[in-house]
């Protein structure tokens, strides 16, 4: 009884205290689709990406996207980044590679490239 009300108060204070324990997390991506020419921007949150002066690669698939900026607190984190291009309809693994910090966990799946053509000229003249 001791041992479960002793837990309990550990987890509560735990997430009182926001239950930062220092390291380098990913929780997700926002948005996860974009377009297969590539440029969209991406909100990749976490935690700890400013805890002390660091460079980040953002990877789709095997192509690097553009990052733009960090933005946040330690607790609430979020990376700008601009995507690649890609195949339209194929989905990729999405890797955050910090120095120093080291790779974090893939977000499998995390982003998937749409086509979003542009109207031509004659799809612009038709009339409705």
């Amino acid at each position: 009884m001791k041992a479960a009300l002793f837990l309990a108060l550990v987890m509560v204070l735990g997430s009182a205290c926001g239950g930062n324990d220092g390291k380098l997390k990913v929780f997700g991506l926002s948005p996860n689709i974009g377009d297969a020419m590539g440029g969209q921007y991406v909100v990749i949150r976490g935690q700890n990406f400013q805890r002390q002066a660091r460079t980040a690669k953002v990877f789709f698939g095997d192509r690097q996207g553009n990052v733009v900026r960090f933005s946040g607190d330690n607790d609430r984190s979020e990376l700008i980044v601009q995507a690649p291009g890609g195949q339209p309809g194929e989905s990729v693994d999405v890797l955050v590679v910090f120095e120093p910090g080291g790779e974090l966990p893939l977000i499998v799946k995390g982003f998937t490239y749409v086509d979003k053509k542009a109207p031509d000229v004659k799809d612009l003249s038709k009339k409705k």
